[in-house]
């Protein structure tokens, strides 16, 4: 199988992390039909691949073995996990005072 792993490291905690974590979730949900569920603080992806989605303190990982009907948009799923968990783990701007 086509394995997809990525790291990022954060300074946000686990519970915000997991929170930081769901738009992305859905995300991926919407785009692929991912599901899966929470167990701790491991996200277990089921459907359409295998995987999950690992928070810590300090990183998210996101693991998935892709199958073959999805091999051939690797780069378009590694794109979209890039992309969201960018946009999940940067803390949002700050309003001038």
């Amino acid at each position: 199988m086509a394995s997809v792993d990525i790291t990022r490291e954060h300074d946000l905690g686990v519970a915000e992390a997991k929170k930081r974590a769901e738009p992305m979730l859905e995300d991926l949900r919407s785009s692929f039909g991912v599901s899966g569920t929470w167990e701790g603080d491991q996200f277990v992806i089921t459907e359409p691949a295998k995987g999950s989605l690992d928070v810590t303190d300090t990183t998210v990982r996101v693991q998935v073995d892709l199958p073959l009907f999805l091999r051939p948009m690797k780069g378009l799923v590694e794109s979209k996990i890039n992309e969201s968990l960018d946009q999940a783990l940067t803390a949002p701007d700050t309003p001038p005072v």
